[in-house]
């Protein structure tokens, strides 16, 4: 199981702020960094267009985090932007909100050979068959998600759901404020666990449901830890494992 820390657009522009992102993270134990580029409309928007980065800066970027001995990933929106991150040739791509029904820009990133990691948070199960039935699942993993802060959305039981009914890898990215349904997860068996970080200072734009960056070392241990605790399905008899007690 491997942990995806998200920085998104939490960088807010700032190149600086997202090379201190790499860094706070380089010493945890986690798989893959991912930074977000929003279709170009997204960034006409007077309070959006600052969350931009330049392609140099991403390479930079991508190269501080390889040095780092992480996988970096995009999550993506702008099919005119793969060309640039696969000429840098970056380890993955994520797709984000109903995207699984772009139809160009799937086919634009399926090409590429690459992990893909689609959410599938606005999807129906319509929109899933669909994108199997044209695409296959080659390199494909189902990123299991709500766009809720609530518990009671979280419905974690699909994680196995959708694992079954479409035979592929299926992950868990967490919109929950509750951090907790993160270690609920495990029960589940997820290929991935994705969630965003923060720093504390401000407010960003995936605020709520992102783990603060001063608990991040924690967070990302308490999940090894307690991935550990599921064991397998078989029962074990303990034996020698039993510590000596002083009665």
């Amino acid at each position: 199981m491997n942990i995806i820390t998200e920085i998104g657009l939490n960088h807010i522009g700032n190149y600086e702020l997202a090379i201190e992102y790499i860094n706070s993270i380089a010493d945890c134990d986690v798989h893959g960094i991912t930074f977000q580029v929003r279709e170009p409309e997204f960034y006409l928007r007077s309070d959006k267009k600052h969350l931009q980065l330049s392609e140099q800066e991403y390479k930079n970027l991508f190269m501080h985090v390889k040095s780092k001995g992480k996988l970096f990933g995009i999550a993506i929106a702008d099919c005119n932007k793969i060309d640039f991150f696969e000429s840098i040739d970056i380890d993955f791509y994520k797709v984000i909100r109903n995207d699984i029904t772009n139809k160009e820009l799937i086919s634009k990133l399926m090409s590429t050979g690459k992990d893909i990691i689609i959410s599938t948070g606005l999807s129906s199960d319509e929109d899933i068959q669909n994108f199997i039935n044209e695409f296959g699942t080659k390199n494909v993993t189902l990123n299991h998600t709500q766009l809720s802060y609530s518990e009671s959305d979280c419905n974690l039981r699909a994680i196995n759901g959708m694992r079954q009914k479409y035979n592929v890898p299926v992950s868990f990215g967490s919109h929950c404020e509750n951090k907790n349904v993160l270690f609920m997860s495990l029960c589940y068996k997820p290929s991935h666990i994705l969630f965003y970080v923060k720093m504390d200072d401000m407010i960003y734009p995936d605020d709520k449901h992102a783990v603060s960056i001063e608990k991040i070392n924690n967070v990302v241990s308490n999940i090894h830890k307690l991935s550990s605790a599921l064991g397998i399905e078989d029962k074990e008899k303990l034996g020698n494992k039993i510590p000596e007690m002083n009665i």
